[in-house]
């Protein structure tokens, strides 16, 4: 069964590093069109979307050797994407305003490498929700790339409001995120 809560928690998670580049995306490339904005929100939301799918089938493969571990793994990986997420938040903290925002067109090859790495972490995801039915976990991952597609849009919009905002706190609040569920999920696995 999907725990909507969660889902909604974890989408929004996943989506705020998408969310962050794009609305620095948004910044440099201040005439950027609108169906570029699309394309590059898109891209994000599929591959947000499939490292999940492709953690989830991998680690579906060892269920039945991993069943009992779950909560533990799960709180292990989303306490490493905390830890990850909060190392991240200090760095881009310490980074000057000329460092953060540049002028340039962003191109084709950065914004794949772009979603690599705003999807890397997505990977593990997939793991956390190893004890959903496939159906249901393709809702889930489903619901975390239409997320991320949708807020990465509406960042890449509004990239002049937000990323000075959103950008200063994205990584404290996706480890803050990160921790809470994962400690919800291990919590409920062991009690």
């Amino acid at each position: 069964m999907i725990d909507w809560i969660n889902t909604l928690l974890t989408s929004v998670s996943m989506s705020i590093d998408a969310m962050t580049v794009n609305a620095t995306n948004g910044l440099k490339e201040k005439g950027m069109p609108i169906w570029k904005m699309l394309l590059i929100s898109l891209s994000y939301g599929i591959f947000q979307f499939l490292m999940p799918c492709i953690g989830y089938f991998v680690g579906f493969s060892f269920k039945e050797q991993l069943e009992k571990y779950i909560p533990w793994i799960a709180f292990t990986l989303l306490g490493l994407l905390a830890v990850k997420s909060l190392i991240d938040w200090l760095k881009d903290f310490k980074k000057t305003e000329e460092e953060k925002i540049e002028s340039k067109k962003i191109g084709f090859l950065e914004v794949l490498l772009q979603d690599v790495a705003t999807a890397i972490d997505a990977l593990c995801i997939g793991f956390v929700y190893l004890e959903l039915s496939i159906g249901n976990a393709l809702i889930v991952f489903s619901i975390i790339g239409i997320t991320t597609f949708v807020l990465s849009f509406l960042s890449v919009l509004l990239a002049k409001q937000i990323a000075k905002h959103l950008e200063k706190w994205a990584g404290l609040i996706a480890a803050i995120v990160f921790l809470a569920v994962g400690l919800k999920i291990l919590l409920e696995g062991i009690l």
